[in-house]
């Protein structure tokens, strides 16, 4: 699709993800086992035909930039296409750092004129779902559009946490509040029977139809809007004024699975939902692969375990251990007798050779993985975490803490990136 151009934006600090945005941003934050969050949107435009992709980072973004560098290259030969990252810098025109989403895309205007094309695809780095954007654009062309946003049903629970809005019969906007929190206001955005009529669709009953950060643009009219105004978020500005406006804003309904990885909780229960028989977001689809760095890892090594709803990543090795319904990332090493039960172990970035235990052994310091007779309870262990021989690490419901490279946060304790957590350490919330 040479049409579009697609605009990722590579988040700013992420402060309810950390500690996991310690060191990276939100985008950089490894999910599954092996993949990284902006793998998501950079896959679907693949998938969909867009092959042009620019992804603006400012915030801890060293690993993110080396991620798409090592992974997202493409033969001129075959297929003419890039994903370029756009870091944030001073110009002529300005010396600060990007103010918003949409400020960055405002700043980053110039690397954008030499390409010929008509739409702009406006993506978030940190949601977590599969689309075909080619049927959203072809509505958007169809129907005339401006802007497009793609739009999904949410419960009235989550509506206060999202922008709602409200269609014509035509699904043009006519009405949007961000965040809405008044329970008054609430209830008059709620769909009413006549919206799933009209198109032919089950009625469902107390739902919302909230904004997924997913955005088309005519080129001409963004480029207009950005340049006429000093808006910094799409959200809360640039689409709202796009509506008062009276331009011809579209919402595009989307039925699949989407989740917005902004808390340690969100990001926890969407990692364990990859474990359920039958997930509602698959990693299985040969027909829309999620791409990552291929890192040319040997198979596991399960030396006798018992594992139960669990997903092993390439490259570990298990000895004797219980894993359920937990995920373990690459290179991981589960000790003998260790025990993991609804944990996200994400693995770590090199395995340790011979001489680098020995010395860890000299020093007194765990090797990098799940030491000896521990037992991980509810918890989240960031790369290259070294947990120690019968540690006992168990989360719960206990206000927030943290110590010395751990943080209980949201109900989850999150052992934090290179952290050491030596022998017979004791963290229990239950």
């Amino acid at each position: 699709m040479r049409e579009v151009l697609a605009v990722i934006l590579g988040g700013g600090r992420g402060t309810r993800l950390y500690p996991l945005t310690k060191y990276r941003s939100k985008p950089a934050v490894p999910l599954a086992g092996k993949y990284r969050l902006i793998d998501i949107p950079i896959s679907n435009c693949l998938n969909s035909g867009i092959s042009r992709i620019f992804v603006l980072t400012q915030y801890n973004s060293a690993s993110l930039n080396r991620h798409i560098n090592l992974t997202y290259h493409f033969d001129h030969f075959r297929l003419e296409g890039f994903v370029d990252i756009i870091a944030a810098e001073q110009t002529e025109q300005s010396a600060d750092w990007f103010q918003g989403t949409a400020d960055a895309v405002r700043k980053t205007l110039i690397h954008y004129s030499p390409y010929r094309f008509d739409y702009y695809l406006i993506l978030s780095g940190d949601h977590i779902y599969s689309m075909d954007y080619r049927e959203m654009i072809g509505k958007h062309i169809e129907e005339r559009a401006e802007v497009s946003v793609a739009t999904i049903p949410v419960s009235r629970e989550k509506a206060p946490g999202l922008g709602i809005l409200v269609t014509d019969r035509d699904s043009f906007i006519r009405h949007f509040v961000e965040k809405p929190k008044d329970p008054a206001i609430i209830g008059s955005l709620v769909i009413g029977d006549e919206y799933w009529r009209q198109r032919n669709l089950p009625i469902r009953k107390n739902l919302f139809l909230a904004n997924m950060g997913i955005y088309i643009f005519n080129r001409k009219v963004l480029e207009q809007i950005l340049n006429d105004g000093n808006e910094v978020d799409f959200g809360a500005e640039i689409f709202p004024r796009s509506i008062r406006e009276s331009r011809k804003v579209r919402a595009h309904l989307f039925e699949g699975y989407w989740e917005d990885i902004g808390t340690i909780r969100s990001f926890y229960e969407a990692n364990l939902g990859f474990l359920d028989h039958v997930p509602k977001f698959s990693f299985y689809n040969e027909y829309s692969p999620i791409y990552t760095h291929s890192r040319f890892l040997p198979p596991s090594k399960i030396n006798r375990a018992f594992t139960e709803e669990a997903i092993l990543s390439e490259g570990c090795i298990v000895e004797n251990a219980t894993i359920h319904r937990s995920l373990v990332g690459v290179r991981s090493i589960v000790g003998n007798g260790a025990t993991l039960v609804s944990t996200i172990l994400m693995g770590a970035d090199y395995h340790e050779t011979p001489e680098q235990k020995e010395c860890n052994r000299t020093q007194g310091i765990p090797d990098i993985g799940i030491g000896e007779g521990s037992y991980l309870e509810g918890a989240l262990i960031d790369k290259n975490a070294r947990i120690g021989k019968n540690v006992k690490i168990v989360s719960g419901k206990a206000p927030d803490t943290s110590g010395e490279g751990w943080v209980l946060k949201d109900g989850i304790i999150v052992i934090e990136k290179n952290a050491v957590i030596p022998d017979g350490t004791q963290l229990i919330f239950r």
